[in-house]
């Protein structure tokens, strides 16, 4: 729950934002929320410890072995060295699950807002301020959201899980990491666009920015059941790296690269699973609402010149009594730049959850987990847990 200060009349000082006078009739609120949890979880620890905590030694070896010149591995040799690292994984010995594992957590945002004379609004957070009008409402802010996330209506995908994590939908592309804009259109006929604009990804505005020019759509359509979102981003990026620079090329060693890292981590340093050049963003969404029953589904692809990332979801939600209870369905695809493997990944997750008053939630979840690293083959586990969740 939200906390209010109201700074009134002649508030000399907007936090965060560069103005230092207001109008006498000017109203600036100043909120506080927060989050605190206790949580209890309970997971299939053994079967991560066996696939992921590797033998560096060996590993190390079998990378010196491919790397014999010390200029770095083919890229033939890179399948080879994750089935090496593979049979080479620990067993649980005598370290086996403690659960549960308790973890306590607090966070706490702020904001303010208000309206001015002429009727224009102001919304002011951490490294961000939004400015509305007629015009609809513009937000300017470092790594900000896309017009592709604010218009999604599915949900985003992203499970708790054991183990490897691939995440959910992609909400945008690496050019959104710049200082830049997201224009929320007024609404028309049900229909709500938005479009979003970073002039470039680093923070001093040289033409050596990894990414320019990057401009995202989204459009979002709400009948009185239905909801459909679409939206599409692209930004301009520069060459994916040499394949000498990343497989140990330029003096770097393939060893020190991926050496005593967990599976999915040597996959990733060995054969380039981040996305890089030009990048374009699609996702379509949909969501409704049918007696009683929640439902929603998405779809997204990011295609780049290399680390390409496909997700699908499936989702359901439905109060019974004093409790919602929802099931959700994510499955994921990352390629990789320097083979045709490719990381696949499907999540099932049930939960539970009811308020027990004085913004107190009690909510229970459980997922399971099939992934498989670069075609090395499919390992499964399971996560659970219990959380008291108090909003403030």
């Amino acid at each position: 729950m939200d906390k209010k200060i109201l700074l009134g009349g002649a508030a000399a000082l907007i936090m965060g934002f560069g103005v230092y006078a207001t109008p006498a009739s000017a109203a600036i609120e100043f909120s506080y929320s927060g989050e605190a949890a206790i949580t209890a979880d309970m997971s299939d620890a053994c079967s991560v410890g066996t696939f992921d905590l590797l033998d560096s030694t060996a590993v190390t070896l079998a990378l010196i072995n491919a790397d014999a010149d010390h200029t770095g591995a083919d890229v033939d040799d890179a399948q080879t060295i994750l089935d090496d690292a593979l049979k080479t994984g620990k067993d649980c010995g005598s370290d086996t699950e403690d659960n549960p594992v308790w973890g306590v957590t607090s966070t706490w945002d702020w904001a303010a807002s208000g309206t001015l004379a002429n009727g224009l609004g102001l919304d002011l957070a951490a490294d961000e301020v939004a400015v509305s009008g007629s015009f609809g409402k513009f937000t300017f802010t470092s790594g900000g959201d896309s017009a592709v996330k604010a218009a999604r209506t599915n949900a985003a995908g992203d499970i708790t899980v054991t183990g490897d994590d691939l995440g959910g939908h992609t909400a945008k592309t690496a050019g959104t990491a710049g200082v830049g804009f997201l224009w929320a259109a007024p609404s028309v006929g049900g229909a709500d666009l938005y479009v979003s604009y970073s002039p470039n990804s680093g923070t001093d505005g040289l033409t050596d920015a990894e990414h320019q020019d990057t401009l995202g759509f989204g459009i979002k359509f709400a009948t009185d059941m239905l909801t459909i979102s679409a939206g599409m981003e692209n930004t301009s990026g520069a060459a994916c790296a040499t394949q000498a620079a990343n497989e140990g090329g330029g003096g770097v060693s393939l060893v020190a690269a991926a050496a005593g890292k967990t599976l999915k981590d040597q996959a990733d340093a060995i054969l380039v699973s981040e996305a890089c050049g030009d990048e374009t963003l699609t996702a379509l969404g949909v969501s409704m609402a049918a007696g009683g029953l929640d439902l929603n589904a998405g779809w997204s692809e990011l295609d780049s010149d290399g680390g390409d990332k496909t997700v699908m979801n499936i989702g359901a939600s439905t109060a019974l009594g004093d409790y919602t209870v929802g099931i959700d369905y994510v499955d994921l695809e990352q390629t990789y730049l320097f083979t045709a493997a490719a990381d696949e990944q499907t999540k099932l997750g049930v939960n539970l959850a009811t308020n027990l008053g004085a913004g107190v939630d009690l909510k229970l979840e459980f997922s399971t987990n099939d992934y498989n690293v670069a075609g090395t083959g499919s390992h499964s586990n399971y996560f659970a847990q219990a959380k008291l969740d108090i909003v403030y």
